[in-house]
């Protein structure tokens, strides 16, 4: 994969599980990242794809460069192995099979039924000459929630061995004061009197931005202000700018990227956080807000609904039209502080259970002992 924080969870699992075990990365550059990586205490190898062909980026490296890239990792222990749909798939599996190395594969949802229908044809392909060897040889499969795991095996057709391990994400120790929120709306230029519900991810189609704006604008919530910081991608902060026109600038406010201070400013200042994306396999925005005491509200297509259970941590519709978001957004409005408060702990609760970096680590290594027990 190319390691770059602009492709979100897939950059962030990738570096939680190198410093989990203490390994170097093996990145395969090809500028499809809009970000260099940040520096990070693991060592990071390069490899620049970009001037391969398309069947050596898709299928099968350049021999040369296999063989180049097999004596530079020598014979590790164990090999995570990230994403699918690229030749470093079948690169892994000739050194793994040729060295006895055992590896685990981490899909990152992209075997979720709705994802695998795009680019159907190509991904069937794949599958059928590389993936469905390379995943049913893996010494594991690792998912982020029982959901993804089912979905995965729905599209294969088959189950594979596998461990559910949810991902990490900062936990504060204690939520957030109401000082702490105030402090933080004054540094970000926001009203320290009205509900923040905060939108926080890529501006992408998948994640239906302009949706949430559409639904917002239907509930029309009083006192409620939609914040929105993101990266653009098919989706940009512009067009969102010119969905909400002049007239409702002051209900919502739409951002940039939001990094470092001014990122931990914006969850503290949020009364809640809201993922109305058509598939989450795992939405880190969502556990990071958890992790600061915020209820969420998540779409039907967030697998971490299931995870979360009885937990009364937010509102969760059933169904994903449109005009059940601005029913969620009625409910967050019309909630008592008392009540938001008690969603919050529950929050926080379910991300200390769930979501620490302990608990991560101490899965992880769990994966290592009974690879080699």
């Amino acid at each position: 994969m190319d390691l770059s924080p602009s492709h979100g969870g897939s950059y962030r699992a990738a570096v939680d599980v190198a410093q989990a075990i203490g390994s170097p990365i093996l990145t395969f550059r090809d500028r499809t990242g809009a970000l260099p990586p940040e520096p990070l205490d693991v060592p990071v190898w390069e490899v620049d794809t970009t001037r391969w062909s398309p069947w050596a980026r898709y299928f099968w490296p350049p021999r040369h460069e296999a063989a180049r890239l097999a004596d530079l990792v020598g014979r590790p222990p164990l090999i995570f192995s990230h994403s699918l749909f690229r030749s470093h798939a079948a690169w892994v599996r000739e050194v793994a099979t040729s060295r006895r190395v055992p590896y685990v594969v981490i899909p990152h949802g992209s075997l979720d039924p709705w994802a695998f229908q795009r680019r159907r044809a190509s991904k069937y392909l794949w599958m059928r000459g590389i993936g469905r060897a390379y995943l049913q040889e893996a010494a594991i499969v690792m998912f982020s929630s029982d959901a993804e795991r089912r979905k995965a095996e729905q599209t294969l057709g088959f189950a594979v061995r596998s461990v559910v391990v949810p991902w990490p994400v900062g936990i504060r120790p204690l939520r957030p004061s109401r000082e702490d929120q105030r402090d933080a709306r004054i540094q970000l230029g926001l009203p320290v009197d009205t509900r923040v519900l905060l939108y926080f991810g890529r501006y992408h189609s998948m994640k239906q931005p302009v949706e949430t704006v559409r639904a917002f604008l239907d509930a029309a919530p009083s006192g409620v202000m939609l914040v929105m910081a993101g990266m653009d991608g098919d989706v940009s902060a512009d067009l969102l700018r010119a969905e909400v026109g002049d007239a409702s600038s002051s209900r919502i406010r739409v951002l940039g990227p939001v990094f470092g201070e001014q990122r931990t400013a914006l969850l503290t200042a949020a009364d809640a956080f809201v993922s109305w994306s058509h598939r989450e396999n795992f939405c880190y925005a969502a556990a990071e807000c958890m992790g600061f005491g915020r209820p969420v509200i998540l779409s039907p297509g967030n697998d971490l609904r299931e995870a979360l259970g009885g937990m009364r941590c937010g509102w969760f519709p059933e169904t994903a039209e449109p005009v059940r978001l601005a029913d969620a957004v009625r409910l967050f409005a019309a909630a008592t502080d008392a009540e938001l408060a008690e969603m919050g702990i529950s929050a926080h609760v379910a991300a200390n259970k769930l979501f620490s970096r302990s608990g991560f680590v101490d899965a992880v290594r769990a994966i290592q002992t009974q690879l080699f027990a």
